[in-house]
Formats: C-alpha cells, structure tokens, sequence
C-alpha cells in the first residue's frame, strides 16, 4: 500500500500544507523552506460558552403544529415551529485556529532539490532541500504518548541561525521565559450577536513551546533566536481550560504549569525516544491493514502530477487510489486518536482561521456519522472512543430537551451541536428540527458492538439506547393514514413542492413522516429488540417497541418514477439533484433494502439513478455516499465510476476532501465505500450476519489483495483475488461462532473447490457456506 504523499515545489496554501495529529493537538504544516509556519488547532478551542438555550414550545405549540401539518398548511406550521421551538441563539459558535508555530532560518538563500512529504506510515510530515553548500531537512509529527507536537530542523553540513516564535492573531499575548520557552496565553472573546447570543469572554488557552539547540539561544520579548546551530528542535504543549467529563470550563486549572510540565517532560525524554515510540505505534496500525492493487508504481511522480492525471481522464493509477484509502484512515487516527476527548468534528481537528466553514462544528444529519463510518470495517475500532463518550454527553444533555420540547421521555438532539452539548433546534426548523438525529448516532454506537460482538461492548452503550428509544416512543404520533408517524420531521436539508389550498404551488422543507425517519426508527428498534433478549433487560420497553413497529408507516415506492417516496406524500423535489438521499438510508448505512427485497431493491436503484440523473454527487461527503450505494446494490462499475469522480471533483492536492470547501467527511466516507466494496456483511439478522466477499469489484481493480477488514459478528478477513474472482480468503475469529459467507460469481469457484475436498473444513447449509470456529482461530481457504 502507498504511503507517501509528496510535492517537489512550495506554495503558501492552506490546502497545500499537510495535517500531523494526535487527536487532541493537530497541525497543517505549510513547508516553507525558510520561514515554516505550522498552523495548530485543539480540539476543544471554541468560540462561545456553556449556555442555557431557550425556547418558547409548550404541549399547546406541538399539537397545533401537527394539526397544521396533517392539514398540509406547511407554511403555517412552519412559522409557528419557529416561533415556538427555535432556540434562542438559534446558532452554534465555531471552532477556532490555536495560533501559528513559526521556525525561520536565516540568511534565506536559494533553495534547490525542494521536497514535501506526508510519510503516513510513519504519521510524520518531512520538509528537505538544498541551501548554498548544505541540506537542510525538517520532520514535524505529533506524538500520542507525550501529548505534544515536534518539530526538529536540522542541517547536514555546517551551522545556521534563525528564530522560533509562537503567535495568534487575536485574543492572545505571547512572552519568552526562561530556558528557552515560549507562552503564549489568552482568552477566547466573543460579540454579542442575534444568531450566536450574547457576547463576551469564554475558553482560556495556552501553548507552550520548548526550543533546544545544540548552538547559542538568545531571548527576545516573544521569541527565541538561535545561531551557530545544526539542529533546532521545538516541543510545543497547546492547553485549554474545556473539561471534556463535563463539557464545561474549569476556570481554576493552572494552564501554564500544564503545558510547561508537558513540553520539560518531551525534553527530558528527548527528540529519539519520543520519535522512536511515535513511529512504532504508526507502523502497528499501518500494517494492521494494508490494500494493494497490484498497479504499475508510479511513485516517482508527485501526488499533485497524479491528481492531475487521473482529473484529466487516467483512471488508471490504481496506486493513487491506496493513497487516497491510505490518507483517510491516516486522517481518522490523526483526527480522533488516543489523545482525543472529542470525535472528529466537519474538519476533523484542522481548521483554519477564525471563521471555517460551517464553524467546523457538529453535523449530526450525516456528517459526524460518517465520519467513523469508516472505523469499525477498517478495524480502528479504538477511533470509536470519543465518539462513544460524545453520544453519552448528548445523551445527558438531550434529555432537558426531550422534555421541555416533546413533553418526552429519553433523550434526543438535533442537527447541529458544539463541544457544550447543545441539542436544541438550530438554524431553522426547515433543515435544523430534526430529533432523529440522536436515533441515528445510536447505530453508530451499535456498530461497535456489532462488528466485536462483545456483550460488555453492549451493556455500556445499553443504557443510551434505551434512552433514545423511549424518546422515539413517546414521539411518534397517529397520523393522517393510522399509522404512527414523527410530526414535525423533514428528509435533512431537501425541499419538496405542493399545491396548497389556493391552487398555488409552494415549497418546504417542513412535513410530517420523512421517510429516514422510519428507516431510523426501524434500525433502531430492530437492534434494540435483539439486545433486549440478548441481555434479559427492558422487556416493558421491548413490548412497547413490538407495538410500535406494527403501526410504523412502511417504505412507499413513487407512482409516477418508481422511486422510493422520500416523504409522506409522493412529493416532486424542489431539487431532484439534491446533495442528501437520505430515503436510501435503508440501503446504507442501514439494512432494510437488501436483494432479498427486489422491490424496494429496485426502486433504491431508480432513485439513485434519478438523482445522478438531475446532477446529485455535487459535494465530496455527498460522492462518498453514493458509491456506498453502488457497493450495496453490487454494482462494481457505478462504485468506481463514482469512487474516481470524488477524486477527480472533490479532492484538493494534499488529497483533502472538498463539499467544496474543505469538509473530512468524504475522506472518511471513501475510506468505508472502498472497503464496502470489498467486503460486506450486513445482510441476515443481527446475531447472524452473512459475509460476502468481493460484491462490488469493478473491472478496473482485476486483482489485488488486501488485510486486516472485519465484519460484523467479530470476524477478521484477508481477501486475494486475481481476474476478478477470489483465490485466497482468510478468517480470523474474535469469538467462538459459525462464519457464514454468500456465494457470488466472483466467490463460487473458490468455495466449491475447497467444498469438494474430503477433508473440506466449509460446510454448505441453506444456500450459505459455513465455517465453525473458535475464539482465537485462524483459517485460510485457498484455490489449489
């Protein structure tokens, strides 16, 4: 598998530089030969602070809105949800750039040889080049087991001088200490403004950054000069004031003795120790799972000149496509890491400036769950653990607005939140009601346990579950056909057109029954169901489930397109090219839609092809979701079709994932289509899922191999394949269990063969192919 990305020329652009992360501490390292600028981010620097969100909704409010909604008065419904149910700020503050790390070198001269490399699997970011009779080389890494970022220079012949200077562009003040330190504090200031609230100050911050040189140091007001010096190393501590247990600032911790104890602790153990750890836990998780393609090498050409390539048509530099599969997974553990407190927010943990896109908050109508799509089939199952702590968080938080919004049990959030747990209705309630948004993140909570298969997994995460579940309950209403339905509701962010009473044709986003909400529902409640049994706890609630699931309205295909309905009448779309399909939730991430299914099997084909149709795939995350649906309606070709075009449309030349602009969730939905495309094993029930291998290999990829996936049940699978069928398949179990695979075209041949030998350790039962083994075990099938 590829692993390095590379350039041979600078320029000044963030979406040139390249991420380094821990988790908790990321960096964009520009790669100025002379003047290097690291941009830092923290995960929990945000503008804004704790806050009680007000609303005006009362029992009255929500009766009246769905008496308007059941009558098709939309509009009205909709005006008075947002008088009613907006939260008051109705917007979430951003998160914020930490500051700038600055290490010049002096006198600048001619730079030759110049290159640019992300080695990721060594997670390190080398910078090297030819200066007037030297060569200057720079590795920056940020290191998981001493919680700080590194930065040595270094020259090969010779001495040089320079400086090191920490600084931020607002709200911060930086001063030189003794020894060598640099600190630079501050407090995040905010303005009073309609949208965000009231103005003021919130999130103490402070980094510090150590600099060691084997030449002279002198002290400056805010910086450190160096001269006569072959190496420069910097160790830098950046430290909030935000507790992560309580999502809350603790205004009485010592940041400066924090950071200082941090940054004299990487000094005392030193630049090799820190590196040597650092590099080896890269190399573990590297070769945990490795992809190759078995494509011609074209490693000597920059990753830019590829890019550049396959935008202009070549699709066939399958290396570039380990690279991209390569950066994703690189960018999940650099993003949310053994250092991380929070998950991964719309940039990951990188941002630039003060302002990003969407304040690079937390989109919970798509964005942050795809964002670990990619963590439990990719076995980074480890990557889970910010994100399981963040669904307990809004699990406390959600349940104030479960009452004071519905009048219900549980818990439950909306679209959008931010690292104080705010799980209000935001934005509008066109796009911003959306209380299935808390459902949706318990069944990324569930495919953790799935894919172990470890009932400890599933008494933690019970207990949210059971929240949510009573929350769905007590929402759901009768509608106008008799069958439970959620009022208000709308499909994320998309727009459907009526007649209304007068004749005249409008547009909203505001209705009752979008069709994701049941696919949720019916996700949520199915799994919870067999986690009921499975543990003997909550057969009241179970009972109520079994109830409600009766009455759920069931999934509708279009009269007129032969589409699934996205909402609770068979709407035309405002935008039938719409950047969300969320009615195919049920054929990913959820289960509902499988072949065994033809009719809706069908109609979610017709609805992907009329959305491609009309110009759907616009955004790079948007992209990344439509080949996981080619991959789960086994179409190879489409996945790759698709696979390349979010590469070719949506991807910038440090390989990052475009809506446009930046946003990471592409990066990580690739990753999971990629790996969607190799290996599935969704289908069956949820103690008994079936493996399939191989169902959506396209022509372009005829050979190949690849480690290390898992699937659901608590399997891991090593897959080879040569002329698109597979020769070599390997399990190993993570619990005793039965392995049940499905037979396609591309796997036939090899089960047979190996069904066919006396001693054939398959077993065939009811059309499945079964091997039975214990925890521990390893099994390799192979054609002779």
């Amino acid at each position: 598998m590829e692993s390095r990305i590379w350039q041979k020329e600078y320029r000044e652009d963030w979406m040139r530089a390249y991420p380094v992360g821990n988790g908790r501490i990321g960096g964009m390292v520009y790669g100025d030969p002379y003047e290097e600028q690291i941009e830092l981010n923290e995960e929990s620097l945000w503008s804004g602070k704790p806050l009680k969100e007000k609303n005006h909704a009362t029992p009255e409010a929500l009766a009246a809105i769905r008496s308007l909604l059941f009558a098709r008065r939309y509009r009205e419904a909709e005006d008075l949800c947002t008088r009613t149910f907006l939260a008051d700020p109705p917007t979430v503050r951003f998160y914020e750039s930490f500051g700038v790390l600055s290490v010049s070198l002096t006198p600048p001269g001619e730079v030759r040889k110049y290159q640019k490399e992300l080695l990721l699997d060594r997670g390190q970011v080398r910078v090297s080049f030819c200066a007037p009779e030297a060569r200057i080389e720079r590795c920056v890494f940020v290191s998981e087991d001493w919680d700080v970022l590194v930065c040595r220079t270094q020259i090969r012949q010779g001495t040089f001088s320079g400086r090191v200077r920490l600084d931020r562009a607002k709200d911060a003040g930086t001063e030189s200490m003794e020894r060598g330190l640099l600190c630079m504090s501050g407090q995040v200031c905010f303005e009073t403004d309609s949208r965000y609230g009231e103005g003021g100050a919130g999130m103490r911050f402070l980094g510090m950054a150590l600099t060691d040189t084997d030449g002279d140091m002198v002290r400056g007001k805010d910086e450190w000069t160096f001269s006569g010096a072959t190496r420069v190393d910097v160790y830098l501590s950046l430290v909030t004031d935000y507790d992560a247990q309580t999502y809350a600032l603790r205004q009485d911790e010592d940041l400066k003795a924090r950071a200082q104890a941090a940054v004299s602790r990487a000094l005392e153990a030193g630049y090799e120790r820190i590196e040597r750890e650092h590099v080896s836990r890269q190399k573990e998780r590297w070769e945990r799972v490795t992809l190759d393609l078995h494509g011609e090498d074209r490693s000597t050409r920059t990753t830019e000149e590829r890019l550049d390539a396959w935008k202009g048509g070549d699709r066939s530099d399958t290396g570039l496509l380990e690279l991209y599969y390569a950066f994703g997974r690189y960018l999940l553990y650099a993003s949310s890491g053994a250092c991380a407190r929070l998950p991964a927010n719309l940039q990951g943990i990188w941002c630039h400036g003060f302002r990003p896109p969407w304040g690079s908050d937390y989109h919970t109508n798509i964005n942050l769950q795809m964002n670990y799509w990619p963590a439990e089939s990719g076995n980074m199952a480890e990557t889970m653990r910010p994100f399981l702590h963040f669904a307990k968080k809004m699990s406390e938080f959600g349940k104030e607005t479960a009452r004071t919004l519905f009048g219900a049990r549980g818990w439950t959030m909306n679209h959008t939140t931010d690292v104080f747990g705010r799980t209000g209705v935001h934005d509008s309630v066109g796009c911003g009601f959306f209380p299935m948004a808390g459902p949706w993140l318990c069944l990324n909570l569930w495919e953790h346990y799935a894919y172990s298969g470890d009932e400890a997994v599933l008494l933690r995460i019970f207990p949210v579950l059971v929240g949510s579940c009573r929350f769905v309950l007590d929402y759901l209403t009768e509608g106008p056909g008799g069958y439970l339905v959620t009022a208000p509701s709308n499909s994320p962010e998309n727009t459907f057109l009526y007649t209304d009473a007068e004749g005249k044709k409008q547009s909203s986003m505001f209705t009752y029954g979008a069709t994701i909400d049941y696919e949720i529902i019916r996700a949520l409640f199915e799994r919870f169901l067999y986690a009921g049994r499975l543990l003997g706890k909550e057969e009241e609630l179970c009972g109520q489930i079994r109830q409600a699931l009766a009455r759920l309205t069931p999934l509708r295909v279009s009269e007129r397109y032969g589409t699934l309905c996205e909402w609770s009448e068979d709407f035309e779309e405002a935008e039938p090219g719409h950047r969300h399909v969320s009615h195919l939730f049920a054929l990913y991430p959820a289960d509902q839609i499988t072949q065994d299914r033809p009719v809706f099997f069908e109609a979610a084909r017709r609805t992907l092809d009329r959305r491609l149709a009309h110009g759907g795939g616009a955004t790079g995350w948007s992209r990344a979701w439509i080949v996981h649906f080619c991959a789960r309606l086994a179409d190879g070709e489409g996945a790759f079709l698709h696979l390349g075009e979010l590469l070719a449309h949506s991807t910038a030349d440090n390989l990052f994932d475009l809506h446009p602009p930046f946003q990471i969730d592409g990066n990580f939905g690739a990753v999971s289509a990629l790996q969607e495309m190799l290996l599935q094993s969704h289908r069956g029930n949820p103690g008994e899922r079936i493996l399939e291998c191989l169902p959506a290999l396209p022509k372009a990829l005829p050979e190949g191999e690849v480690r290390g996936l898992r699937a659901r049940g608590g399997w891991e699978v090593d897959l080879q394949w040569k002329e698109g069928r597979l020769v070599c398949l390997t399990v190993r179990a993570g619990r005793d269990g039965v392995c049940r695979f499905a037979c396609n075209g591309r796997t036939r041949r090899l089960f047979e063969e190996i069904l066919s030998k006396e001693d054939a350790l398959l077993e065939r039962k009811e059309g499945l192919y079964c091997l039975c083994m214990t925890r521990g075990e390893s099994c390799t099938l192979r054609m002779p």
